[in-house]
């Protein structure tokens, strides 16, 4: 049996999981709270493993790369109408409401007309109209304002 532990828990809630429910290995999310937080966790399960003498898994789960985008000229970023032409480059320049600074020029490259970027954890979504030598020129599909160093990824393997 599998859990996902996010918060720190005592050991008597990991003593539960394991000798009643039959956890035999528990996910560590690290993209959430403090290392410190995950220590104390790892010792909890660890006494467990050692007061049962069996062993348990720890899964330590890994945030992915991120993709962010450039610096805004605006603080507050810029608001990116739906329909609109906006274009990722690679020109350090601050970003306007019409282009931002995309520092990945492997991304750039491999993507094609259609491709679809996500923006700000997906709350904003372009769609790959055109390309060229260090830019690519998108439609805004779905709106939203765009901040300085917001993540995006996108639809293709690289």
């Amino acid at each position: 049996m599998f859990y996902d532990i996010c918060l720190t828990f005592s050991s008597q809630y990991v003593h539960i999981l394991y000798h009643i429910l039959g956890a035999d290995v528990f996910r560590l999310n690290f993209s959430h709270g403090e290392h410190s937080q995950k220590q104390e966790l790892l010792n909890v399960i660890r006494a467990v493993e050692a007061k049962y003498d069996h062993p348990i898994a720890i899964l330590g789960d890994l945030q992915g790369p991120k993709l962010r985008v450039g610096t805004f000229s605006n603080k507050d970023g810029e608001v990116l109408e739906a329909g609109q032409t906006f274009r990722l480059d690679l020109d350090d320049t601050p970003g306007t409401n019409e282009r931002v600074m995309l520092p990945h020029p492997e991304i750039i490259e491999a993507s094609e007309v259609g491709h679809e970027l996500l923006i700000d954890d997906g709350k904003m979504k372009l769609e790959v109209i055109g390309t060229g030598d260090g830019y690519l020129d998108c439609k805004v599909v779905v709106a939203g304002r765009i901040k300085d160093r917001k993540v995006s990824s996108c639809d293709m393997l690289i």
